[in-house]
């Protein structure tokens, strides 16, 4: 309850004492503690099991996981973007942060930045546009599609999203 976990989450994490100490340790500063027992207990058991390796030997700290979690709850980096990340520090055992600044892959989340792309898709891509206007919401998909690849999949979707719906209506 304290950490806002499944009942079969917490039965998988409390069978294990190493696993459930490492993620007390890591959920102590997480805002959304769930997204930190997520990780564990998908990619961190997957990449020990496929690395033959136990709790003990994990090459991430918990509060390194707990500030990897952070940075994809706020935005700064997308779930796409954090896979790549986790994968670097499991196999470097680099932090989070280091990573995305070695590797650049910081999420887009500048408003006017975005703006300036849906401008120039908006520009590139009369039919789609044409045919959100006459009612197909799926061509907002493609649109903000074409943002994203626009920004070299940097952009924010979510943001696109609202700003090219916006645009559009207006």
């Amino acid at each position: 309850e304290q950490y806002r976990v499944s009942p079969y989450d917490a039965a998988v994490l409390a069978n294990d004492l190493e696993l459930a100490r490492y993620f007390e340790a890591a959920a102590k500063g997480a805002k959304k503690p769930k997204n930190v027992a997520n990780w564990i207990l998908n990619d961190l058991q997957n990449a020990l099991g496929a690395a033959g390796k136990g709790m003990h030997d994990c090459p991430i700290p918990p509060e390194a996981l707990d500030e990897l979690v952070n940075l994809i709850d706020s935005g700064k980096i997308s779930g796409k973007q954090g896979k790549e990340v986790f994968a670097e520090m499991f196999a470097t055992g680099k932090s989070s942060a280091a990573i995305v600044k070695e590797k650049g892959v910081e999420q887009l989340s500048d408003v006017s930045a975005i703006e300036k792309l849906c401008d120039e898709v908006i520009a590139a891509n009369p039919k789609p546009v044409a045919d959100f206007r006459a009612g197909n919401v799926a061509s907002l998909n493609f649109l903000k599609g074409q943002v994203i690849k626009l920004s070299k999949g940097k952009a924010n979707p979510q943001i696109a999203g609202e700003i090219l719906e916006r645009k559009l209506k207006g």
